[in-house]
């Protein structure tokens, strides 16, 4: 939270987890531009993360074209 107050960054990119879900919440509170990109490891299914998450992003993404959806996450590529 200290370095979102001082930083007030544009644009929060976050590949997973939950400090990753919280810096997006956070991040939408400050007025920032969020980023989800679904880490490449989640072959199968989407990440709960990403799960939770994807509905308060600005651009949520996988790096899986199975697992794009039409209502949920975008494929674009992957990031090796």
């Amino acid at each position: 939270l200290r370095i979102l107050l001082r930083v007030k960054p544009d644009v929060i990119l976050s590949t997973g987890a939950a400090p990753g879900y919280m810096a997006i919440r956070l991040g939408r509170l400050f007025g920032a531009k969020t980023i989800w990109l679904d880490s490449i490891a989640n072959v199968e299914e989407l990440s709960l993360s990403g799960q939770q998450v994807g509905k308060f992003t600005d651009l949520w993404l996988t790096q899986w074209p199975h697992l794009a959806q039409p209502e949920g996450p975008k494929f674009e590529g992957s990031v090796l």
